[in-house]
């Protein structure tokens, strides 16, 4: 019986709970009447109205603060652009470099995007790199950096033709493509390279070819050595993946591996010293073995005094 009463009990006040939730009244603590509206919708006008005021007063701050600074830099003289000045050494003129800017007496100095200019003047092939400075009286100031051309690139895949042949193309010594538009007697001097090979040649942008990069600085070594009385040297062929071939006046040929250049270059110096000594004409010149040098003559050689090993039959073992 006592359990029967227990569950009785809990029973009855589940249902009076129950009772007394349903009971519940919600209190509405913003009612809505006649003059409640009325109020509200005098503060919406009443904060419309403040908030337009507030965006007249920000236009009318916006334009006077335009037509001050149109008036007092845009339009002001002291910062129209009146003098360029061009610093810079190499094929393209000052007038050209001025010319690839854009600008005009009309630009204001404040306003303009010198990056914009930046990137004008260096889609030049010939530029290397740029830096532009302005002052606050319109003056330009550009530090250009060309690419100075050291020899001549001939390649008829890509119709890179000899020099005066009206589509000559230079090469900078980091290998990039330079246009000639006007062959003067310092470029004529330069020597040639002449790759059939060659990948590509995208003017201003550095071939990426191992073997003109070799062929350059092996140029490099072997025109530093004309002082020393060496012949001049007129062009450096490159044949094949493994060998660069350089062409000197007098028709002397000097076969060179791309790879490992210095101790080549030892071995050429001291057999041309030797040349020299004993008027040799030299005609070709292998330096790919590293023993047994082929070398060939123009003429019979003096050999006079020199320890020569004869070519006898190897004795047979026993």
């Amino acid at each position: 019986m006592s359990a029967v009463k227990k569950g009785s009990q809990k029973t009855a006040r589940r249902s009076a709970s129950k009772r007394r939730v349903k009971d519940s009244h919600v209190i509405d603590y913003q009612p809505e009447s006649p003059v409640i509206r009325e109020h509200e919708a005098l503060e919406r006008r009443r904060r419309g109205f403040r908030n337009a005021l507030r965006l007249i007063a920000a236009m009318l701050i916006i334009g006077v603060g335009w037509v001050a600074w149109h008036e007092a830099l845009e339009k002001n003289e002291q910062f129209m652009l009146k003098a360029v000045e061009v610093n810079t050494a190499g094929t393209l003129t000052r007038e050209q470099i001025v010319a690839a800017t854009g600008l005009t007496t009309a630009t204001n100095v404040l306003t303009m995007n010198l990056r914009d200019v930046r990137a004008r003047i260096e889609r030049l092939p010939q530029v290397k790199s740029a830096v532009i400075r302005r002052d606050y009286h319109g003056k330009l100031t550009l530090d250009v950096v060309q690419r100075i051309p050291v020899a001549w690139i001939e390649c008829a895949k890509h119709k890179l033709m000899e020099p005066l042949s009206g589509k000559g193309c230079l090469l900078d010594a980091e290998g990039a493509p330079v246009p000639c538009e006007v062959v003067t007697k310092e470029c004529l001097a330069m020597p040639r390279i002449q790759f059939p090979g060659l990948s590509t040649a995208e003017p201003g942008r550095p071939v990426p070819d191992f073997q003109l990069h070799s062929a350059l600085r092996l140029m490099e070594k072997l025109q530093g050595r004309d002082a020393d009385g060496h012949a001049k040297l007129e062009r450096v062929e490159i044949p094949n993946a493994w060998s660069l071939v350089a062409h000197f006046s007098g028709d002397a040929k000097i076969t060179f591996c791309v790879d490992d250049l210095d101790p080549q270059l030892v071995r050429f110096d001291r057999f041309m010293h030797e040349a020299r000594a004993r008027k040799w004409r030299v005609a070709t010149l292998n330096l790919l073995p590293r023993i047994n040098t082929p070398v060939t003559f123009h003429e019979p050689p003096d050999v006079t005094g020199l320890a020569l090993v004869e070519n006898t039959p190897a004795t047979p073992a026993r």
